[in-house]
């Protein structure tokens, strides 16, 4: 039988009957996930930002407050919050870790940036606009990583590689893998998957990926080789969808099927399922194979494209893939990244004067 859960955080609200924000929108921060009386603490878990868990108008006992201070002995006001679906996946994910036992004690949540918002595109928006100190807690989030040597899953999805967010999760990244000595994950940042829990335990707990890292995190180990991992993107972002925003910001390419392009002449982008994939053109004689394109021109881009642009899992026709979830959490935003990078490889292969046809 599992124990029951008490969630507890920090709160700025936009109505009158809580703590009221200056900038209009909602901040969770400091969540506590408590199970059963302990307030020991057996787990942390970094994620993207705080989602439809609502405040509650319940009286906080004498006894649990003493306790919270434990986390957080400042003036902020402490609330109880209901539960939501990504807290009992990160229940689920924890329970595995303690060998299927139920759970005694306390989880700590943090996250990237703490404006509530189960819309994660609004809540980015918001971001950018928001004047409250607390829509980041970077330094005081990673001094309570610190404290306690326990298991730490990082859990933001792609969001840790958009450019807003990526040097906190970067700083994050290091602390648990190199100094907390979380060896599930792979020492290259950007080898991770970094699957949220409504993923990893929920609709894509069946995906082998999703079973690798999970089975990784419960051991605090990690034996797979990452370019032995099947290039998978989460299926939030339809490749249909890509590639229609690409077009209306790629207007003069030349579309040789309805998912493949020209973009630098003897180079052509592949839009595949879950990733955008770089081959050469096609020879006469010997077709597309990477194996076939020897000459020191192609060399140069293969080289450029995989080292410096970080394209990867060569084989067979491909120099190299990427994920589109490694470009941002949105259609619009993954097309506008990708134009930008291929853009970028365009102007560096103009440079270096490689000709490839």
């Amino acid at each position: 039988m599992r124990s029951k859960m008490k969630v507890f955080a920090h709160y700025l609200g936009n109505d009158k009957n809580w703590n009221l924000s200056k900038d209009g929108f909602q901040y969770r921060w400091r969540t506590i996930l408590q199970f059963g009386d302990s307030w020991d603490v057996i787990g942390s878990i970094v994620m993207k930002n705080p989602g439809s868990a609502k405040p509650l108008q319940t009286n906080i006992t004498e006894a649990e407050l003493k306790a919270l201070t434990m986390f957080d002995n400042s003036n902020t006001p402490w609330y109880q919050f209901t539960s939501d679906n990504t807290m009992h996946n990160i229940e689920k994910l924890f329970i595995a870790r303690h060998n299927g036992k139920p759970l005694e004690g306390v989880i700590q949540i943090f996250n990237l940036f703490n404006i509530r918002n189960a819309d994660l595109d609004g809540a980015i928006k918001s971001s950018t606009i928001a004047t409250e100190a607390v829509l980041s807690t970077l330094d005081d989030d990673i001094k309570a990583l610190r404290q306690h040597k326990c298991p730490i899953y990082l859990g933001w999805g792609a969001l840790g590689t958009d450019k807003r967010f990526i040097d906190k999760a970067s700083k994050i990244f290091q602390l648990v893998r190199c100094e907390m000595k979380q060896e599930y994950l792979f020492p290259k940042f950007e080898d991770n998957r970094f699957y949220h829990p409504q993923y990893l335990m929920g609709r894509g707990k069946n995906r082998f990926v999703s079973q690798s890292i999970l089975k990784a995190f419960c051991a605090n180990s990690n034996s797979i080789n990452p370019n032995e991992l099947p290039v998978h993107s989460i299926p939030m972002l339809q490749s249909s969808e890509i590639i229609n925003c690409f077009k209306t910001i790629a207007v003069n390419s030349k579309w040789y099927e309805e998912k493949r392009y020209e973009f630098y002449p003897g180079l052509q982008v592949t839009f595949d399922k879950a990733t955008i994939n770089i081959r050469f053109k096609s020879k006469k004689k010997n077709g597309y194979h990477i194996a076939d394109c020897q000459s020191i021109p192609e060399k140069q881009t293969v080289e450029i494209l995989t080292q410096k642009f970080g394209y990867r899992c060569q084989a067979n026709v491909w120099i190299g893939r990427k994920k589109y979830d490694e470009f941002g959490v949105s259609s619009n935003c993954v097309a506008s990244k990708i134009k930008e990078e291929l853009d970028k490889i365009t102007i560096f292969l103009q440079e270096k004067h490689i000709i490839l046809c």
